[in-house]
């Protein structure tokens, strides 16, 4: 049909209680929250080359795992033997 047009859009997103409803339904749909978490993943990604105070806290996060630091050495191991 082609009656809303991007101008009616932007007025309707102003609409503070409107966007709440519209949040708490995202959150609320399993479907939507995958999507977003996905949609969001792939930007941070994308971003972390340039991001140094996000990949320092990533590394600082996995290094503080002995699982994590149990794999590291393995995977030293492994690679020296290659």
């Amino acid at each position: 049909m082609g009656m809303i047009q991007a101008s009616d859009v932007k007025e309707l997103l102003r609409d503070k209680e409107l966007i709440s409803e519209i949040a708490v339904a995202v959150v609320e749909d399993p479907n939507m929250l995958d999507s977003l978490a996905n949609d969001i993943a792939e930007e941070i990604d994308e971003e972390m080359e340039n991001a140094p105070e996000l990949r320092k806290q990533i590394i600082d996060a996995a290094m503080a795992l002995p699982e994590f630091r149990k794999e590291l050495a393995s995977k030293i191991v492994d690679e020296d033997d290659d």
